[in-house]
């Protein structure tokens, strides 16, 4: 039996970004892409292992990032919904896995230091879901404990990890002040309104 120990960044990056228009996750902000961001904050961080979940646009992707330390896991289902890639990820853990962190490539004040807040709590609460929050309300990334892969299984379509985490009561908050770390770029005119906060 090995012993599951080790804790892993899923960073979900395989989506179609509809409602941006072109894959979001090349946008940029001052030198980098959003997904570089995710990928290099995911890779300061203390977790053990790093998978990056490519999908629509992937080969382009690939052509224009490092992954660093990230393993590259491919979901051909990504049309589908946010679910496959959170399956596609679980599925790729390590077997010394004990938790994973389920993140998305489009928060651009996403810190390792957030991301290590999580594990060290989590090692604190072994076995129970993890969340950042802000004002109390759960937010992404959140941390699913291995024992709860088998209901990340039956989510569908969009469904996300937030299903799961507000599911259970006993789930962990790590309440965030700076509302911003949960800004996600959803469209062209959110990421220009960043831009030209982030200049002034």
């Amino acid at each position: 039996m090995i012993a599951k120990t080790k804790f892993a960044c899923v960073i979900l990056a395989a989506g179609s970004s509809v409602r941006y228009g072109s894959p979001k996750q090349l946008a940029e902000l001052g030198e980098r892409s959003l997904i570089q961001m995710a990928i290099d904050e995911a890779d300061k961080s203390q977790a053990d292992y790093v998978l990056l979940v490519l999908g629509n646009s992937s080969s382009e992707i690939l052509e224009k990032i490092k992954p660093g330390r990230a393993q590259v896991i491919f979901n051909k289902n990504f049309a589908v919904g946010i679910s496959t890639s959170i399956k596609s990820g679980i599925a790729n853990l390590p077997d010394d896995t004990v938790a994973a962190i389920i993140m998305v490539a489009d928060q651009p004040f996403l810190s390792y230091k957030h991301l290590n807040l999580l594990i060290e709590k989590s090692k604190e609460f072994p076995g129970r879901i993890v969340a950042l929050s802000f004002k109390g309300e759960p937010r992404n990334p959140v941390v699913i404990p291995i024992k709860f892969s088998k209901e990340l299984e039956m989510l569908t379509g969009d469904e996300g990890a937030k299903i799961l985490v507000r599911g259970k009561s006993d789930t962990v908050l790590i309440d965030i002040p700076d509302g911003r770390v949960f800004f996600d770029v959803d469209t062209k005119d959110s990421l220009l309104d960043l831009q030209r906060t982030s200049k002034n």
